[in-house]
């Protein structure tokens, strides 16, 4: 992990919330001055709650996009917990007290169909998230807004930097093996066969959803002294190249 780069993105994280947290303070002091023109359910009270949506999970939205590996990044996810906050805060805006309202909006959401596959299944927590950021904005409960996404911006942080969670390994790897194929198990056959010939030791870290219908296979690989990762990726394109649709391998930096 280069620790030049997570040392940038903790100063930044840190002026942005401390940022946020002046204009908030900045905001909370003037509000009073105009308390008719951003009263319970007026287009003043909209935008605070929207804008502090916004900017709740812009750095949420911000570390995704800086930490996610690049096999499993999901543009759509980053736009969608952007959005997703600020419409919610809205929505809640109008409904709130409101039993009637919130019954209709019910009955709305009921009558359209959601269609979206994640491609990871730890992205369902960003998901998550927007919606209690979204509700937060929405009630008004800024200071809890911030504290939530200022912490889960920690905790994502300390995950990706420390490597928390991978799959230990008996000693250091020289580097990572992603394959992706439209049938894992076959491909794992001819792939390990592969891999006998040309790593000391290897193993199956992961398995997960890449594009439609294909699935992304990742290895921890030590090279043999004789081979090299040229030779493996020439040997499984030659081997398994009816088995599969990319390769690459992604050296231990570290």
């Amino acid at each position: 992990m280069n620790e030049r780069r997570a040392f940038g993105l903790v100063i930044r994280l840190a002026i942005y919330y401390a940022a946020l947290a002046a204009v908030a303070l900045l905001v909370a002091q003037w509000i009073p001055r105009w308390g008719s023109l951003f009263g319970e359910k007026t287009p003043g009270a909209a935008v605070v709650a929207m804008l502090s949506a916004l900017g709740l999970m812009s750095p949420v939205a911000w570390m995704y996009m800086r930490t996610k590996p690049k096999l499993r990044y999901d543009p759509s996810l980053v736009q969608t917990v952007i959005v997703l906050p600020v419409v919610i805060s809205g929505v809640v805006l109008i409904v709130r007290d409101s039993v009637p309202l919130a019954f209709s909006l019910a009955g709305i959401v009921a009558a359209v169909r959601f269609r979206n596959t994640l491609h990871d299944t730890k992205d369902a927590v960003y998901i998550f998230l927007a919606i209690a950021v979204g509700l937060a904005a929405g009630v008004q409960s800024f200071a809890v807004g911030f504290v939530v996404s200022l912490i889960y911006v920690g905790v994502v942080l300390v995950l990706w930097r420390f490597d928390i969670g991978t799959a230990p390994t008996p000693e250091r790897v020289q580097g990572r093996l992603i394959v992706e194929t439209p049938i894992p198990t076959a491909a794992h056959t001819t792939i390990a066969g592969v891999l006998e010939q040309h790593a000391r030791r290897w193993k199956l870290t992961g398995s997960e959803s890449a594009a439609p219908g294909h699935t992304a296979l990742t290895f921890a690989v030590r090279l043999r002294g004789q081979s090299s990762a040229d030779a493996l990726l020439a040997a499984l394109r030659r081997d398994a190249a009816a088995q599969i649709t990319a390769v690459r391998f992604e050296p231990d930096l570290r």
